[in-house]
């Protein structure tokens, strides 16, 4: 099974959403989530411009022949990618947890309760 969050699209340019993440990024030079994303996917795939979850684009996450789950919204670090901002969005997060964790447990076999 693979897991990937889709939360950041890379955007090679580095226009900001505004939000506090951006504004980090904008500060120390760095743009935005999506151009720290751009610059991250493009080095792992040659193509920039996905979607991913800021650090591993969805292309480069999914395995052929492996049960494949895309969740909306998440990210790859307990901290927003890059920074010490903590997120709830998150693969290890309690919310995120439960839309990857049961699939996970059936496809193993183990009966939850």
């Amino acid at each position: 099974m693979t897991v990937c969050g889709t939360a950041i699209e890379g955007e090679e340019s580095a226009k900001s959403s505004g939000t506090d993440v951006d504004r980090l990024y904008a500060s120390r030079g760095e743009g935005s989530a999506g151009r720290v994303a751009y610059v991250n996917y493009q080095s792992l795939t040659g193509v920039g411009s996905q979607k991913g979850d800021g650090v591993i684009p969805l292309s480069c996450a999914h395995l052929p022949g492996a049960e494949q789950v895309t969740l909306e919204g998440v990210v790859h670090s307990i901290n927003e990618a890059g920074t010490t901002m903590p997120t709830e969005r998150w693969y290890g997060s309690e919310g995120v947890v439960d839309r990857w964790w049961g699939p996970a447990m059936e496809m193993l076999g183990i009966v939850q309760e």
